[in-house]
């Protein structure tokens, strides 16, 4: 069946790129497209890595990045803990799914020294692949929170937890910001071996699955937004019904918030860019252009 594909423009707060291109692929022309000049498109001959770059093909809108992550994790997750046999473990996890625990704690315990950022990506691939190739594996975090980077938040990391929750749901996500206040609790969790969406919270990594003109399509919560949705968890209650990340009469005010926050950031970041600029034109008003002063500098009679 063929999916259609989106591909060759980005959208930035502000302006737009070149037009992007539509197009009418089946799945496997969508996952090979999305690793075309990548050595980890080998691992497509397989059929059960086949079967996750597929059915991301077939759910997410744009889901270039999500396949590529998939698979150069699932092919790490090969080489350091499968010694590059994909089949024999799955095998044998398909016969004791307990196997299958214990090779991701083995990934895990090569990893501890990662942050849980790290960590969440590293096992992005490797949960997708157990799952839908019918072996159960916990979607749950299984490591110990390090400390978090102040990503969104203050120096103090005091900004309005519900604001920066807002803020981090928009990035990675590829939702526009009526499609992430729209999103209920019922539309998060993980997915079964078919891709569909199984209600969960708690899931990490945690699958959104909304609305489009082409039908229900997913994508992924970023691992920083993830954990500040997790934090706010017991304070908010939320029932299937609820919107997710933000209650209805909270929304316009978390919005001017991150609004204002955003403006800041902004002007900040061309503060600095007006800075480095400046400086590095005083330098060579000084110092002359590039390699004027070689000669000169090494004591070397400049030949004409």
């Amino acid at each position: 069946m063929a999916i259609r594909y989106e591909s060759g423009s980005t959208y930035f707060p502000g302006y737009e790129t070149s037009d992007s291109v539509i197009e009418y692929l089946e799945p496997d022309e969508i996952a090979r497209r999305c690793l075309k000049n990548r050595r980890e498109l080998v691992l497509l001959d397989d059929p059960t890595v086949m079967a996750v770059a597929k059915i991301l093909a077939e759910r997410v809108r744009k889901p270039d990045a999500w396949i590529r992550a998939a698979v150069t994790t699932l092919d790490r997750f090969a080489r350091e803990v499968c010694d590059g046999d994909l089949a024999s473990a799955l095998a044998a996890g398909q016969k004791d799914a307990l196997t299958a625990e214990m090779l991701m704690q083995k990934y895990l315990f090569l990893h501890e020294d990662l942050t849980s950022v790290q960590i969440s990506s590293l096992f992005f691939g490797p949960k997708l692949w157990w799952t839908i190739n019918g072996v159960n594996v916990p979607w749950s975090s299984t490591y110990t929170e390090g400390k978090r980077s102040h990503i969104a938040n203050s120096a103090k990391g005091d900004f309005d937890p519900k604001a920066r929750l807002l803020m981090l749901s928009l990035i990675g996500t590829g939702l526009t910001f009526e499609e992430v206040v729209s999103l209920k609790a019922e539309n998060a969790g993980s997915l079964d071996a078919e891709g569909n969406l199984v209600p969960n919270l708690h899931s990490d990594p945690l699958a959104l699955e909304f609305d489009t003109e082409d039908g229900k399509r997913i994508t992924f919560l970023g691992e920083e937004a993830r954990a500040a949705l997790v934090y706010l968890l017991p304070e908010r209650q939320m029932k299937p019904g609820d919107l997710l990340f933000a209650d209805k009469e909270e929304i316009q005010r978390l919005k001017e918030i991150a609004d204002k926050r955003g403006q800041s950031i902004i002007e900040t970041v061309s503060d600095v860019n007006v800075t480095l600029c400046k400086t590095v034109g005083d330098f060579f008003k000084i110092w002359g252009i590039p390699g004027s002063n070689f000669f000169k500098e090494n004591g070397i009679e400049r030949q004409n």
